[in-house]
C-alpha cells in the first residue's frame, strides 16, 4: 500500500499540495491513502481522498509499502521503519540534505527550483511531478473592487499594515483561517494580493491569486519562476513594498495593472489541474510508478 505521511491537518500550503498529489495519484489508479494524526481529514478545502491514522501506518508499516513524504523531520521516523520512501519535495531548506543524499529515497520536485536544487546538493535527477491550483480560484466574471486588497495577515502582518498606512486610498481585507471556497471568493472580488510572506519556498497564495484576477504584489520568496517582476507580478523587498503598492495602484498605473492581471492569469495557466495531471503521467513513465506499491 501507499501513504501518504503529512504531519497535519491545518491551514498550511503544504498539507494542502500532500492532499493534491494523493488525489490525482488515486485518480490515476494508484492504491493511496492521506496518513494523518488520529486519521483526521481537513475540514478547509475540499477532500475526497482516504485518510488513516497516521500513528497506525508507522507502526505497521513494512517492505511491502511505499511512504511518501514531504517534512524533513519526518525522514529519521520513517527510514527506521523500512518501508520504501518517496520524498515529496515542496522546499530547499538545508533539512532536506541527508534525505536527498539518501539513494534509497526516490525524489520528486514540484517545482524547477526544487530540482536544481537536489541536482545541485546531491546530483540528483529529480522526477517533476509538478504542482496546481484548484479550478475554484479561477477567475469566473465576478465583480471586481478594484480598490481592494487582499492578504494573509499570518505571516507579514506589520508588512500589510506598513502599506495600510502608505497606500491609504485602497481597502484591504484580511484572508485568516478561512476555508479554501471563502478565500477563492475573497480573491475574485479584489483587485489586489499583497504577498508579505518573505522567504516562503512558493508562494501558492500568489499564484492562486494571479488565478483569480488580482494584480499581485509581492516580496520575493525562494522559487521566483511564478513571480517575474514587472512581468506577472510586482515583486519587492519588504521595506519596499508599500510604496510599490501605492504606485501600481495609482491612477496613472491602469495599463500597467491591466498588462499585469493580464500575464499573472496567463502564468496561472500553465497550473491548471488538468495540466497536472498529464504531468504526472510523464512523472509515471519517468520512474514513478516502479517507485509504488501495486498490492
Amino acid at each position: 500500500m501507499n501513504y501518504c505521511v503529512l504531519p497535519g491537518i491545518g491551514i498550511h500550503g503544504g498539507i494542502k499540495v500532500g492532499f493534491q498529489f494523493a488525489q490525482l495519484l488515486s485518480e490515476a489508479g494508484v492504491p493511496i491513502a492521506a496518513a494523518t494524526p488520529g486519521g483526521l481529514a481537513p475540514s478547509w478545502f475540499r477532500c475526497a481522498q482516504p485518510v488513516v491514522d497516521r500513528q497506525y501506518v508507522l507502526a505497521n508499516a513494512g517492505p511491502s509499502d511505499t511512504l511518501v513524504f514531504s517534512l524533513p523531520h519526518d525522514y529519521p521516523v520513517l527510514k527506521a521503519i523500512g518501508a520504501r520512501l518517496i520524498f515529496h519535495c515542496q522546499g530547499t531548506d538545508p533539512l532536506i540534505d541527508p534525505v536527498l543524499h539518501d539513494r534509497d529515497v526516490t525524489v520528486l520536485s514540484c517545482w524547477e527550483q526544487a530540482a536544481h536544487y537536489a541536482r545541485t546538493v546531491a546530483g540528483r535527477e529529480a522526477i517533476d511531478v509538478g504542482i496546481s491550483i484548484p479550478d475554484i480560484f479561477f477567475y469566473d466574471g465576478a465583480a471586481k473592487d478594484p480598490c481592494l486588497v487582499a492578504f494573509m495577515p499570518r505571516r507579514g502582518a506589520m508588512i500589510a499594515e506598513r502599506a495600510m498606512n502608505q497606500a491609504h486610498h485602497l481597502r484591504y481585507v484580511p484572508i485568516d483561517n478561512d476555508t479554501e471556497e471563502v478565500c477563492a471568493a475573497t480573491l475574485k472580488r479584489s483587485g489586489f494580493f499583497l504577498a508579505t510572506a518573505a522567504g516562503e519556498w512558493f508562494g501558492l497564495p500568489a499564484l492562486e491569486a494571479m488565478a483569480a484576477g488580482c494584480v499581485v504584489v509581492s516580496v520575493p520568496v525562494v522559487a521566483m519562476e511564478h513571480l517575474r517582476d514587472g512581468d506577472t507580478a510586482c515583486v519587492a523587498e519588504p521595506a519596499r513594498l508599500p510604496m510599490v503598492l501605492e504606485d501600481i495602484s495609482g491612477e496613472s498605473a491602469g495599463l500597467r495593472r491591466a498588462a499585469l492581471r493580464d500575464r499573472g492569469a496567463a502564468m496561472a495557466s500553465r497550473y491548471r489541474t488538468a495540466l497536472h495531471r498529464r504531468k504526472l503521467e510523464s512523472a509515471m513513465r519517468a520512474g514513478l510508478r516502479d517507485a509504488l506499491s501495486w498490492n
